[in-house]
C-alpha cells in the first residue's frame, strides 16, 4: 500500500510531479518534460517542468498567438531570443511575447531544471508586450499584509497589454490567508518551500516543496503555512481582460 496525495477534480488539481511520466514534444530534442496541467483537464495554459542539459533544447518557432513565461529552478544554460543570446542561471525569469522564437538549452551535463507556461495571447491592439528577462536575486521583494510578500516577474498592473502574471508569493511560518477567497482569474502554482495545508474548493490538501496546483476560476482556497521555514510558491494567472460570452 502507498499513500496518494494527488488529486484531480472537475476545478482543480494536486499534482506531484515527482510521481508523473515523462512525455516527448516534437522540437525539443532530449529534453525531460512533465506537463503539471493541460486544457485536457479544463485548464486554459499548459505549464510544464523541464529539464535540459548542454545536448538537448527548448525550441519554438514563431507563433502569432502564444506567450510564454518560464522561471529556472536551478541550474544553468542559455536563452537564445530575437539574435541575442542570454545566460540563465539558478532565479532567472522572462516573458516571451508572441511573433517570436526562441531557444532554451542547458550549459551543462548537470541538467538545468525549469518551470514554462504557455498561453494563448489576449490581443488588445496590434502593440506586442515587451520581451523580459531577469533574476529573481535582483527583483525587489515587496512586503504585503500580515507577514507576506511578493517579488512580481511580469509587470501585468502597470501595462495592460500584459494579459498575466508571473510572481512569487511568500509567507512568514504560521502565516496564512485570513479567509477563503475565490475570484475570476485562473492559477497555477508550483511550490517551493515550506510546507502548508491548501485549501481547494471544500477539501485541504497537505503541500510540500515541489507540489503543484491547478485552480480553475472561483474556486475557493486558503492556505495555512507551518513549520519553520519561511513558504513561497511561484504562481501563474491570466489577467487584464473582459470574460468573454
Amino acid at each position: 500500500m502507498f499513500n496518494v496525495r494527488q488529486a484531480l477534480k472537475k476545478n482543480y488539481a494536486l499534482i506531484i510531479p515527482d510521481d508523473a511520466s515523462t512525455t516527448n514534444i516534437p522540437g525539443w530534442e532530449g529534453a525531460n518534460v512533465k506537463v503539471l496541467t493541460a486544457p485536457c483537464i479544463g485548464a486554459n495554459f499548459v505549464e510544464y517542468l523541464i529539464e535540459v542539459n548542454k545536448d538537448s533544447k527548448v525550441s519554438v518557432s514563431l507563433q502569432d498567438r502564444l506567450e510564454y513565461v518560464f522561471y529556472v529552478l536551478n541550474g544553468g544554460g542559455n536563452l537564445e531570443f530575437d539574435g541575442r543570446e542570454y545566460r540563465l542561471e539558478d532565479g532567472s525569469y522572462g516573458y516571451l511575447p508572441p511573433k517570436s522564437s526562441w531557444k532554451i538549452n542547458g550549459s551543462f551535463e548537470k541538467p538545468m531544471k525549469l518551470i514554462i507556461v504557455k498561453k494563448a495571447n489576449e490581443r488588445l491592439n496590434q502593440k506586442l508586450p515587451n520581451f523580459i528577462i531577469g533574476l529573481d536575486k535582483d527583483t525587489p521583494e515587496k512586503s504585503g499584509p500580515a507577514g507576506r510578500a511578493i517579488k512580481n516577474f511580469v509587470p501585468w498592473s502597470e501595462d495592460i497589454l500584459y494579459d498575466l502574471s508571473w510572481f512569487i508569493l511568500y509567507f512568514n511560518p504560521g502565516v496564512g490567508m485570513t479567509h477563503a477567497e475565490n475570484h475570476l482569474h485562473e492559477h497555477g502554482l508550483f511550490m517551493l518551500s515550506g510546507n502548508s495545508l491548501y485549501l481547494l474548493d471544500d477539501t485541504w490538501y497537505q503541500t510540500k516543496p515541489g507540489d503543484f496546483i491547478w485552480m480553475a476560476p472561483f474556486v475557493p482556497q486558503s492556505c495555512e503555512w507551518y513549520g519553520e521555514e519561511r513558504g513561497a510558491y511561484l504562481l501563474y494567472s491570466n489577467r487584464n481582460r473582459d470574460p468573454p460570452v
